[in-house]
C-alpha cells in the first residue's frame, strides 16, 4: 500500500510533518481535531508539502528525516513545490486545504474540484448531446469523445462560473449563467493516461439546451463536435457497441465504444432524469 509524507502549515503559521496512507482522509481529520494532537485546535491547517511513495515505510522514514530538519530546510521544501497552475484541493468532507500545482494534484491523486457541461437539444426531431473530440495530441485520451466541455475550477472561482469559462475556450460557446441547470456534484476517481497519475475530483454537472447546430468554434484542444442520439449515449452505458453519430456538417461518423471516456454511471444515472426533462 502506498504512503504520503506531509507538510502543515496550521493556522499560527506553525509547521506540522506526518505520514499516512490516504491524504484526503487524513487532512480531514486534522480539520476535525483528531488528526494529531499538535494540530488539534491550530485548524484549519494547509497542505503545502506532500510526495507519495510505493510503501508506508518510505512514507514513515522520509517523515522521520523531515522531522529533523531546521525550519528553513522544511521552508525550502515547501517552495521547491511551487508552481504555475495552482488548483484547490480539498479533504474528505470537502473543505479546502490549499493550493498546489496542477501537476502534483493529478501525480498524487490529491481531491479537487472540476466542471463537466452537457450540451443537449433535439436536431432533426432526434433528442440528443454534444460529445466533443478531443485533439489526438492531448496527453489524456487522445482522440477521445467526451462530454461538450470540461475542465478544472480555477481557485476562487464558483462551478457555474467555470462550466461558462470551459466552455467559452474549448468549444467557443458564449453562455449566460441562467442558460445552466444544475445536474448534481459526483466524486469521480480513475487512472489517467498521462504516466501514472491518478484523478480523485468532483465533477459538478451542468445543462444547457441547444436545439438545432449550435455556433460551436472549437478550440486547439478540440477536434471536432459530434451529436449523438439520447436513446444510443444510454444505450452505451449498458453494453460496449459503438455509437453512430453526426458531426456540424451533417456527415455520418462512428464513435467506437472504447474512445468515450464519458461514460460515468454514477454522474449519468443523477443528470439523466434533469436531461430528460429539459428535452421534453
Amino acid at each position: 500500500m502506498s504512503g504520503y509524507t506531509y507538510i502543515l502549515r496550521c493556522a499560527d503559521g506553525t509547521l506540522y510533518c506526518g505520514w499516512t496512507n490516504d491524504l484526503t482522509a487524513r487532512l480531514a481529520a486534522h480539520n476535525s481535531g483528531k488528526g494529531a494532537k499538535y494540530t488539534r485546535g491550530r485548524g484549519p491547517v494547509t497542505l503545502v508539502y506532500s510526495e507519495q511513495f510505493d510503501t508506508q515505510s518510505e512514507a514513515m522514514r522520509r517523515e522521520a528525516e523531515i522531522k529533523k530538519l531546521p525550519r528553513p530546510r522544511k521552508q525550502a521544501l515547501i517552495e521547491s513545490q511551487s508552481g504555475a497552475e495552482p488548483l484547490t484541493i480539498y479533504d474528505v468532507d470537502g473543505r479546502p486545504c490549499g493550493e498546489r500545482p496542477r501537476a502534483l494534484v493529478h501525480a498524487q491523486g490529491l481531491f479537487h474540484h472540476v466542471c463537466h457541461l452537457w450540451t443537449v437539444g433535439v436536431r432533426d426531431g432526434v433528442p440528443g448531446l454534444w460529445l466533443q473530440q478531443r485533439q489526438f495530441d492531448r496527453p489524456l485520451y487522445p482522440g477521445g469523445f467526451d462530454l461538450s466541455a470540461t475542465g478544472h475550477i480555477d481557485p476562487r472561482e464558483t462551478p457555474a462560473v467555470a462550466a461558462l469559462r470551459e466552455a467559452r475556450e474549448e468549444i467557443g460557446l458564449v453562455l449566460r449563467e441562467g442558460d445552466l441547470h444544475p445536474g448534481g456534484s459526483y466524486r469521480q476517481q480513475y487512472s489517467r493516461g498521462e504516466g501514472n497519475g491518478f484523478d480523485d475530483e468532483l465533477a459538478f454537472a451542468f445543462l444547457t439546451r441547444i436545439d438545432g447546430v449550435p455556433p460551436f468554434c472549437p478550440g486547439s484542444e478540440v477536434a471536432d463536435m459530434a451529436f449523438v442520439a439520447l436513446a444510443d449515449f444510454a444505450a452505451a452505458h449498458e453494453n460496449t457497441r459503438d455509437l453512430p453519430a453526426r458531426r456540424m456538417d451533417g456527415s455520418m461518423l462512428t464513435i467506437r465504444h472504447g474512445s468515450l471516456c464519458c461514460l460515468h454511471e454514477r454522474e449519468w444515472e443523477g443528470a439523466r432524469q434533469k436531461l430528460e426533462q429539459l428535452l421534453t
